[in-house]
């Protein structure tokens, strides 16, 4: 499964497997660390394209919650990294908003939202992908593609993945791997993220962030997972829970179809207002 710091989505991000300047790893713990990420990543090639319906569930500090829903287009690129489309189709105050990522191994990936009612596409400049995603606790940063060059690594510990309570019934028999991962960009919103990955199918069940100041910020979990085409693994139900403030998104998989004959023609600029 490929959950980039997801987020959603974690679905949406591409590694490079070759060490760059800033990934060349000195000691066991990092080597370690870096070849537990690039197994989560051979695990997960050659699904060519995804498509996927989901519902996200916003839910405040009190416990109230709105609801959207959205569709997430992937289309896989293992020598440039994958290309993301996100659309909102559901309530009518956000029907037509997307989200379009395109990668770039050199500098920060591009991302161009668009905005229906105003009918305009807005680039994210890399300082502002710390913000936060239409409202939601993912923020734009989540929703970029990454490389493993982005991040220096450090394998932790082996834990019985059941210390993760929201984990306990699924994976109440299964082992995993805890390593860290340092953002290579200065502009990165966070300081870290420490990531729980179960060993036998290398499914990521949960990601750790802490901010600038190192502090906790918001914690990453999926579950419901369900295994496609004898290869895929994709959780049912993801959420991002933001510690400090105590508010939660929740995105909810009604359907994944892999393979649909996505092209890049679907992940065009131009197609932002269609």
């Amino acid at each position: 499964m490929k959950i980039c710091n997801t987020a959603l989505i974690g679905l949406i991000c591409s590694y490079s497997l070759s060490f760059s300047a800033n990934t060349v790893a000195n000691t066991a713990s990092e080597r370690q660390g870096y070849a537990i990420a690039s197994a989560v990543e051979l695990r997960d090639e050659g699904f060519t394209d995804s498509r996927a319906m989901l519902t996200m569930e916003l839910q405040s500090k009190t416990g109230a919650k709105t609801t959207r829903k959205l569709d997430i287009s992937v289309l896989e690129n293992a020598a440039e990294g994958d290309k993301s489309l996100i659309k909102f189709t559901f309530p009518a105050d956000i029907n037509g908003t997307a989200l379009l990522t395109h990668p770039d191994k050199a500098k920060s990936d591009e991302q161009w939202l668009y905005l229906p009612e105003v009918r305009r596409v807005k680039r994210i400049g890399s300082r502002n992908k710390a913000g936060a995603f239409v409202g939601s606790e993912f923020s734009f940063e989540d929703m970029t593609n990454k490389e493993l060059a982005d991040y220096s690594y450090n394998y932790l510990y082996s834990r019985p993945c059941n210390e993760i309570q929201t984990q306990a019934n699924e994976f109440a028999d299964k082992q995993c791997d805890v390593i860290e991962r340092f953002p290579v960009d200065k502009h990165s919103g966070y300081s870290k993220q420490q990531l729980w990955i179960e060993k036998t199918d290398q499914k990521i069940i949960q990601i750790e962030y802490f901010d600038r100041k190192k502090s906790l910020l918001k914690v990453f979990t999926a579950s419901g997972f369900k295994l496609y085409q004898d290869k895929y693994w994709r959780p049912d139900l993801v959420e991002m829970k933001n510690v400090q403030t105590g508010k939660v998104t929740r995105l909810l998989y009604q359907s994944i179809v892999f393979a649909s004959g996505l092209s890049e023609q679907d992940f065009h600029r131009s197609g932002l207002g269609d």
